[in-house]
């Protein structure tokens, strides 16, 4: 689902518990676990309609280093849940609910988190297949958006597991459609092909191979724990920012794109401490400025695209796409 699922009506309720259903089925989670996931879905769409009247629905596949999670993002400019708490042990609902209440949702997710106050709420729940791992404490999200006028996304993001870390890319396809949907895959399949090769080196690589197509742009993110470092490499308008103890910190980006014979893609390397959230956007989301980072801090990878998602006045008129990695050191 590459679209926001507008909630304005009961009607919107059961189309969001059809989405949900629908994307758990092709995550490849159980009939069972389907189920629960079309349970959430009522009570997040339901809690829009009671306490804001109306808001957005997104259910997504999200690839991981290994296995696949289905994400369920919900969000409003609502005045916000004043009884969080109470709202969590009440088991009563109304109309098309499933009648057990917020509480439900935190217990039928694997991870459910929520941001709510007087300018709306944000509610990010996350479902795993069984064989989902997070590798080196290395906790992995993304989501995308397409275009108003499109019904795929020319953004695609990938992620596999790589040198006791993790790899993770970003990839803009030139233009919108399907068109720009399979330039981004071919980058992004490039790019997570032979993760021993380090960031600039694949990124020549995939500019030789996919010189005079179509192509497009892309960022590329090697976290290695174990030697508290990242690698980066980027070519075009992939924008990468990290944040770290209250600080936003912005990554240079190389003028070009994937499919130039003149490509020069371009790297950096930054270290890497407990608690850092690296974030990949494209153009599809203005620039994210300090302001705009305030509420992220603390956030999980997933709730941190949420956040990004949900900020309509970041939006512009393309493809948006946002992905995430959160170091939490592992135990």
């Amino acid at each position: 689902m590459l679209e926001c699922l507008h909630i304005t009506t009961r009607a919107d309720v059961a189309a969001a518990r059809q989405q949900a259903r629908a994307e758990a089925v092709q995550a490849g989670l159980s009939p069972t676990r389907a189920e629960d996931i079309a349970i959430v879905a009522t009570e997040l769409t339901t809690n829009i309609l009671k306490y804001a009247g109306t808001g957005c629905f997104l259910a997504q596949v999200m690839p991981q280093p290994m296995g696949v999670s289905l994400a369920l993002i919900a969000f409003d400019d609502g005045p916000g849940i004043d009884d969080l708490d109470r709202m969590r042990q009440d088991r009563t609902s109304e109309g098309d609910s499933a009648g057990i209440g917020i509480g439900a949702i935190e217990r039928l997710s694997d991870r459910a988190e929520i941001v709510t106050g007087p300018t709306g709420t944000v509610w990010a729940c996350r479902f795993d297949t069984a064989d989902v791992t997070r590798p080196h404490g290395l906790d992995i999200a993304g989501l995308r958006l397409s275009h108003p006028t499109e019904t795929v996304c020319g953004d695609v993001w990938g992620t596999t597991e790589h040198r006791g870390g993790v790899r993770l890319v970003l990839a803009d396809g030139m233009g919108h459609g399907d068109s720009a949907a399979e330039a981004g895959q071919a980058m992004v399949d490039g790019a997570l092909h032979r993760p021993i090769h380090p960031p600039k080196q694949r990124l020549l690589q995939i500019a030789d191979d996919l010189k005079r197509t179509r192509g497009g742009v892309m960022s590329l993110l090697d976290l290695q724990p174990g030697a508290l470092r990242v690698d980066y490499g980027n070519l075009g308008n992939i924008s990468t920012f990290y944040l770290r103890r209250g600080d936003q910190k912005r990554l240079a980006t190389r003028d070009g794109y994937i499919g130039s014979p003149a490509a020069r893609p371009m790297e950096e390397r930054i270290d890497l401490e407990p608690g850092d959230t690296f974030v990949l956007h494209s153009d599809g989301l203005r620039t994210v400025g300090p302001e705009d980072t305030r509420p992220l801090f603390g956030q999980s990878a997933l709730m941190t695209a949420a956040l990004l998602i949900a900020n309509r006045d970041l939006h512009r008129h393309d493809d948006i796409s946002v992905a995430v990695a959160h170091w939490v050191r592992a135990d």
